[in-house]
């Protein structure tokens, strides 16, 4: 794995979004793959660090193996606790997190699991929701989705599988959160991500799509995985989303990204 890091800036329209909350920036990740430490991480970290944002949002899978757990227990607490100081850290489970890493007192960011949360940023308050998705049975969206308080609904879900947003049904969730595909991990050109190894487009894979009256961003994530640790024509990313009131229509160019390298990166690739 190499140090080149992509930041890519987001306008995120958001229905029902308080006036007070324009302009909020969450910074999203997903995938870390918590293996040993290296240049990667400590590059994301460095450009999280630098970077401008309200609140931080892991989307799932930082253990590489479930029975690595507290490995990755330790590499979360060395990745985080300069980052905790600055913004709150929200993070859902994924396929490869153990549930004893949610349990772990200490850490500093908070899972959500199958619930929500209200937060205050500033003068600015809005709901986050969190689907635990470590294992089938350990979903419960419908849990997630009932708020802290009556009347409310979440402004932003994070869950670690894209194909959530199809299983949304009734639940008003202007902004969905998600990882695992790793952007397809090896992209070819012309053609990009072959298998996003979830039940998604291909050309979802990776960046800002518009899901009916949904947006979705899926994060290309930060480490690698099995079959293949290596990624090619698809580095590991940071998003800035910033999120503003929605207008009556949104067009496919309001959900456009400013990508910004950092690291040793000489290009920033779409």
């Amino acid at each position: 794995m190499g140090e080149r890091i992509i930041v890519r800036n987001y306008q995120v329209p958001i229905s029902g979004l308080p006036p007070e909350a324009q302009g909020l920036r969450i910074a999203h990740i997903s995938d870390l793959h918590f293996t040993r430490w290296n240049k990667t991480y400590v590059a994301t970290q460095k450009a999280l660090q630098e970077a401008d944002y309200d609140l931080l949002a892991a989307t799932g899978d930082f253990c590489d193996f479930r029975w690595r757990w507290r490995r990755a227990v330790e590499h979360i607490r060395r990745f985080c606790d300069p980052l905790a100081h600055k913004a709150p850290v929200l993070a859902v489970l994924g396929n490869h997190d153990h549930p004893s890493l949610a349990e772990h007192d200490g850490l500093p960011l908070r899972f959500l699991q199958n619930e929500a949360v209200h937060l205050r940023i500033g003068d600015a308050r809005i709901v986050v929701a969190g689907v635990n998705q470590c294992a089938p049975q350990a979903e419960d969206l419908e849990a997630a989705l009932v708020t802290c308080s009556k009347g409310s609904r979440p402004h932003v879900l994070l869950a670690h599988y894209p194909s959530t947003i199809a299983r949304l049904g009734r639940h008003e969730v202007p902004l969905v959160l998600s990882g695992h595909t790793h952007g397809g991990q090896i992209r070819f050109p012309w053609i990009g991500c072959l298998w996003p190894n979830d039940q998604i487009p291909r050309a979802w894979a990776r960046g800002l799509h518009r899901v009916g009256e949904r947006v979705l961003h899926v994060s290309p994530g930060i480490g690698v995985s099995l079959p293949i640790r290596v990624r090619v024509n698809c580095p590991p990313e940071i998003a800035i989303l910033t999120m503003v009131a929605r207008p009556d229509r949104v067009s496919e160019t309001q959900l456009q990204a400013e990508p910004i390298c950092s690291g040793a990166a000489e290009g920033c690739p779409r």
